[in-house]
């Protein structure tokens, strides 16, 4: 038997590496990695931090490369924080541990959490759809996790926060999910805005009807005051007979104001 040649293992260049790291970033871009600039929001910087990790996992991004790749993604005043922090030690020694840490507590900070966590617990539709305030319920929930596993109170606290007319449509009902609790409220409100809707209409077609219904203004009725002329400005009654041989003017009734 031949003996088997054995091929040595060659050890990535720093040229493979970047080509590995520029093919990684592309693939995260196209599959919707955008750009992080440093927004002092949560909301971004939670929904960022974890389409960036979702990603990851799903194209099976090596532990090594994560750091690199995130960091990839930074701009404008993210990229020079990590620019800051980056000369305090290379970036293949941080871990995606470590590298997460230092980023929530430079755009994820305790503070802004628990504000937008008092936003949740205040949240009301208002001026919202349901669809809408459904969306924006979900995403404050984000910062507020110890609500998030009773079940009970997240449907007590979705209902809660609906308009009175649906609120008050809703309450005697009993729902096992909050999305059970959502399509009954989209029905209803879909029910509510085509009954005004029909007012609106019904409203319409009156006005039209008496329009329609109302007598013209006689001829009569229309020349009943041709009798009246305009002299300097002023409105003067027609000159009558006293019957004495002269004549009168009666004295006008109207002035300017």
């Amino acid at each position: 038997m031949a003996p088997v040649t054995q091929i040595p293992q060659v050890a990535p260049t720093p040229v493979d590496n970047v080509v590995t790291l520029v093919r990684v970033v592309k693939s995260m871009r196209e599959l919707g990695c955008d750009s992080f600039s440093g927004e002092p929001d949560a909301e971004i910087v939670d929904r960022w931090l974890r389409t960036v990790e979702d990603i990851m996992e799903q194209i099976r991004v090596t532990k090594d490369l994560r750091v690199n790749c995130d960091t990839h993604l930074l701009s404008d005043r993210a990229r020079s924080w990590w620019d800051t922090v980056r000369s305090k030690r290379l970036a293949g020694s941080w871990t995606w541990t470590e590298f997460r840490v230092q980023f929530e507590n430079q755009f994820y900070s305790s503070y802004h959490r628990k504000m937008k966590e008092q936003q949740f617990l205040a949240l009301r539709q208002e001026g919202m759809t349901v669809l809408k305030y459904e969306r924006r319920f979900h995403d404050l929930s984000m910062f507020a996790p110890q609500f998030v596993p009773i079940k009970q109170y997240m449907i007590d606290r979705l209902r809660d926060g609906l308009c009175q007319d649906l609120r008050q449509g809703l309450i005697a009902l009993r729902f096992g999910t909050t999305r059970e609790l959502i399509e009954a409220a989209q029905a209803l409100e879909a029910f509510i805005v085509e009954g005004q809707q029909s007012q609106t209409e019904v409203g319409k077609r009156k006005d039209i009807d008496f329009s329609s219904s109302r007598p013209p203004l006689s001829k009569k009725g229309k020349g009943q005051f041709s009798q009246f002329r305009r002299k300097g400005g002023a409105v003067s009654r027609p000159i009558q007979s006293t019957g004495a041989g002269t004549t009168s003017r009666q004295p006008s009734l109207f002035k300017f104001l």
